[in-house]
């Protein structure tokens, strides 16, 4: 990248202070690494969205941003985006708005804390600079990895309005408008930015790969529990009739004949009612003002309101009821911990009419096997193709305001108040367990008078979970020959079973600071040496509500809903699969005092110390950092640069707070709640980093080379959830589930029955002071120019690329045992571990050819081949089917290269227009065993765009 040069365009800024120092004046040719993004360079790449300009970034790995809503580390935050320098986890990267701190996205990663980038109003944005090192000792917690700080425009003065729009194939397309207006006056400097961005819903059915047969990926969206589903025939004694019996018109209508061991069931597959991209809207809001109240002493003002709707998130109509503890309890189904359906059912009746060898002789009803509501159906109540609809909703609040000025000839001061908030609202669909249970017996409908036992009549309603019920699967379109009209489900009755759940969760930052720098009177070879001192307070809050269905204090248990009691063995909700939780609400206060020294000893020999010292109090406690930089210019085009100091992140609120968030990931097959506590004995994990690196700059050549290390102590995690599961139930052997040793982990796991992988309907883990993690890499940055090469244009080739060297990942211990091997995370897919998915390289090309009014940019982006290291997938045969198939593709995901270009012109007037083709060659994203077949952390899914563009200034502008 040629912006990301140390001494690029913006070198003229003499006086800015630069991410990374507190010391005015430093130079961005200092000895740390700082990539420079400006507003010209993001222009000349066609205005990439927040989320394509983070994914393409060389230093950045495993970035939350496109639909994504299997992973726990993802669920909750569509709509949102992150940015993950190292690949060391986005909670790990501070993002910075001019310099101050942003409040967190209250979901992302389980609520543990990341700054969503997508709030960031792109258009007010003047420059982006990354420092690729960690900044503890100068910024605080959460600056392991790194810090990105967009910084706003400053002296604007003019008008300017732009917008742009993409050709999404299988969309309606993405657009954006944007407005900012400047005012420079004698007193002062006003800007005013609004920003809108809208991205249409590209469905799944749009992409021949995202949608894939059983054999040809087994983890694509497919699931042993359907509907049609698979039911046990039973006598009015309820003892079974017969085997297991999959519902006869489950190939009829697009299921799948699969085996669960020996029991037949009926494959389904969701992800064809899923989507590649979500709906979503973006507004955006900033204001400031910076005042000149003498010519000693400047006020700035700063207001920024930024707002995200993702309207209607695309689901699986819905989910299996498996999420209770023991199923529905006798109230409401007979027989506690089965979905009972009578023979009178008429659904039942009908296929019993249809297929009377399906059903033996002296049966009265049956229980559901693996059934879900709703599948090939659809879900009537979203319409459409048959979606299950939910709603995500963020809103971002800040408010800044910082005096600053001289307080002597060499003492300088900033103090500065800043607060805001990040509010998420989530809503999902979901079953509730006992209400079900009555609707199969009879006795669904809110106007149903249960005591009364009058199946179907009297507001009474019936639920028909069988095949006969099917007119249409909604997908492929196919008409079912067995559907009987008089059998299908009414829309009352599926309002009657199906609730939303709602969440609203908030994470509050209010920060105070206040700096002192300037010089001391102690002259060195190439100057003064220079100082900052300042402390800083901060507070943080998170809030969590839920509506009563989802609130465990309101209604903890099964039969809460039909019965109102709030007393149960296992107080885990009323619903089939979304696990309900607690209200929680946390506040934390932390202390700062940090200082700064730069040391000019010669004109070709300087350095800087920084050390800070932050107490979080309790139980977590305090911590120091010191870190110390040089830079040696050896000759006038080679320079040698170095760091190295302790670098750390304290515990999120989330983290130690009593309670827990819950997600659904993914146990022994089947999506299952996974809850994570809090711990209030988390200590702040720490890392020793260092960087080295030099830099050659000469004529036109601009060249750096740097070699970075991490290592990581008490690590703060999540306990991972494939190992756990593993420890347990292993692939190879008997499971442990009697094993003394195991027992605390065992009683770790809510089963629906006896220990057994397959019962698993909960998970509970927390979060732990984790393993030593050590990761380390090399970054190339390279640019060269050459001049007046036809028509008098210049011709401008750069690259940028990061090879991760090493990520070595040490062992995990869960209650004694050890839940997770040591293991190296490069070039790995990292499912279900503590790591995201981190390929060993990422390059970035371009040639840009540059005329007084034209630009044209042609860019290669490279990512490497990675590996899925569950071995069991690839290596061990697969009997969903019936016969023992081993399938093995996938292991490898293939290493990717895509294309963009982008044409520029300026005409007059101060109009530009653009033109940019992203992916010239259509290139499908790299087949991985996930449910969207590709990998979302890593993968651009959209395929082959267009994008037109303008801008159109009045006024001088800047």
């Amino acid at each position: 990248m040629a912006q990301a040069q140390e001494d690029g365009d913006e070198r003229k800024l003499e006086t800015v202070t630069v991410t990374g120092s507190l010391i005015q004046g430093t130079p961005e040719d200092a000895a740390l690494p700082v990539d420079v993004l400006t507003a010209e360079d993001l222009r000349l790449q066609g205005n990439p969205s927040a989320l394509d300009l983070i994914k393409s970034l060389p230093v950045s790995s495993g970035v939350l941003g496109d639909t994504n809503q299997f992973d726990g580390r993802a669920q909750g935050s569509e709509g949102s985006g992150t940015v993950n320098l190292r690949g060391l986890g986005a909670s790990r990267t501070l993002v910075l708005l001019d310099g101050k701190r942003l409040a967190s996205n209250p979901f992302a990663f389980a609520g543990s804390g990341a700054v969503d980038t997508n709030i960031l109003p792109l258009a007010a944005i003047g420059r982006i600079e990354v420092l690729k090192d960690g900044a503890a000792a100068t910024y605080g917690s959460d600056a392991v990895a790194g810090v990105v700080n967009f910084i706003t425009r400053t002296d604007f003065d003019g008008f300017e309005v732009g917008g742009d729009y993409k050709f999404v194939d299988g969309s309606d397309g993405d657009y954006t408008v944007n407005a900012v207006g400047g005012w420079d006056t004698d007193f002062g400097n006003f800007l005013l930015a609004a920003g809108y961005q809208h991205r249409s819903e590209l469905a799944t059915t749009e992409r021949d790969w995202a949608i894939r047969d059983y054999l040809g990926n087994p983890q694509g969206g497919w699931s042993l529990v359907g509907n049609p589903g698979a039911f046990l025939p039973v006598s009015g004694a309820f003892s079974p009739t017969g085997g297991v019996r999959r519902d006869p018109g489950c190939g009829v209508i697009g299921g799948e004949l699969h085996f669960a061991g020996a029991t037949p069931v009926c494959g389904f597959q969701f992800t064809p009612f899923d989507n590649i991209v979500e709906e979503e809207n973006r507004y955006q809001v900033l204001g400031k003002a910076d005042f000149d109240l003498n010519e000693k002493h400047n006020l700035s003002l700063q207001a920024f309101y930024s707002a995200t709707e993702v309207p209607q998130i695309a689901f699986s109509p819905s989910f299996p009821p498996v999420g209770g503890a023991s199923g529905p309890t006798a109230d409401a189904s007979i027989v506690a911990g089965q979905f009972f359906v009578p023979t009178t059912n008429p659904g039942f009746a009908a296929l019993i009419s249809q297929s009377p060898a399906s059903v033996p002789a002296g049966t009265a009803g049956a229980f559901l096997i693996a059934t879900r509501p709703l599948g090939w159906a659809g879900n009537a109540l979203a319409g459409g193709r048959g979606s299950e609809r939910s709603f995500r909703e963020f809103e971002h609040y800040r408010i800044s305001a910082e005096l600053k000025g001289e307080l002597t000839e060499s003492i300088n001061y900033a103090a500065s108040f800043t607060t805001g908030s990040q509010i998420g609202r989530r809503t999902n669909e979901d079953t509730v367990i006992n209400r079900y249970a009555l609707a199969l017996r009879g006795l669904g409908g809110a106007g149903c008078n249960v005591a009364a036992n009058t199946p179907g009549a009297n507001g009474c309603l019936w639920f028909n979970p069988f095949s006969t019920g099917i007119q249409t699967n909604v997908i492929t379109g196919a008409t079912n020959p067995n559907f009987v009209p008089g059998a299908a489900n009414s829309q009352a009755v599926l309002d009657f079973i199906l609730e939303d759940t709602f969440t609203e969760q908030e994470y509050k930052l209010t920060v105070i600071e206040g700096v002192l720098s300037g010089q001391l009177p102690i002259e060195l070879g190439d100057g003064n040496i220079g100082w900052a001192f300042g402390g800083q307070y901060r507070e943080e809050e998170f809030d969590r509500q839920f509506n009563d269905i989802a609130n465990l204090n309101v209604t903890p248990c099964i039969a809460t809903v039909t019965t109102g009691t709030t007393s149960c063995a296992q107080p885990v909700g009323a619903l089939g699969f979304l696990a309900g939780s607690r209200p929680l609400n946390a506040t934390q206060d932390i202390y700062a005092i940090f200082g700064e020294m730069n040391l000019p000893f010669t004109d070709s020999f300087n350095a800087s110390l920084a050390a800070r010292y932050e107490d979080y109090g309790g139980e977590t406690g305090s911590t120091f950092d010191p870190k110390l930089s040089a830079k040696w210019q050896v000759l006038e085009p080679l320079a040698l640069r170095a760091s190295v100091g302790t670098t750390f992140r304290g515990p999120a609120l989330t983290q130690v707070a009593t309670g827990a968030v819950t997600s659904l990931q993914n146990v022994a097959g089947t999506f299952r709640a996974v809850d994570i506590q809090g711990n209030p004995n988390l200590k702040p994990e720490s890392a020793l980093t260092y960087n080295i690196g030099t830099i050659f700059q000469t004529g036109n050549l601009n060249l750096s080379v740097d070699y970075w290390s991490f290592d990581f102590d008490d690590s703060v995690i999540t306990e991972p959830v494939a190992p756990i599961v593993a420890a347990v139930f292993p692939s190879v052997g008997p499971n442990n589930c009697a094993n003394p040793a195991f027992a605390a982990l065992v009683a770790r796991f809510t089963f629906t029955g006896p220990c057994a992988a397959t019962n698993v309907s909960r998970l509970n883990t927390q979060y732990i002071n984790g393993p030593n993690i050590k990761t380390s890499g090399i970054d190339v940055l390279a640019d060269y120019t050459f001049e007046d090469v036809f028509l008098g244009g210049d011709l401008e080739v750069g690259a940028s690329a990061a090879h991760v060297l090493k990520y070595d990942v040490g062992s995990v211990t869960v209650e004694g045992i050890t839940a997770g091997l040591p293991f190296s995370a490069v070039g790995f897919l990292n499912f279900q571990t503590i790591a995201t998915p981190l390929p060993e390289t990422k390059l970035e090309t371009y040639a840009n050819f540059s005329t007084d009014n034209t630009n044209t940019r042609l860019t290669a982006r490279y990512v490497g081949e990675y590996e899925d290291q569950r071995a069991s997938l690839f290596t061990a045969p697969n009997t969903v089917t019936g016969t023992p198939i081993l399938v093995a593709q996938g292991q490898t995901i293939k290493e990717q290269l895509v294309f963009d270009s982008t044409f520029v012109w300026s005409l007059p007037g101060d109009t530009t227009v653009s033109f940019s083709v992203e992916n010239i060659l259509d290139s499908d994203p790299s087949f991985a065993r996930l449910e969207l077949n590709y990998d979302p952390f890593t993968g651009d899914a959209v395929g082959r765009t267009f994008k037109v563009g303008f801008t159109k200034r009045f006024g001088a502008g800047n």
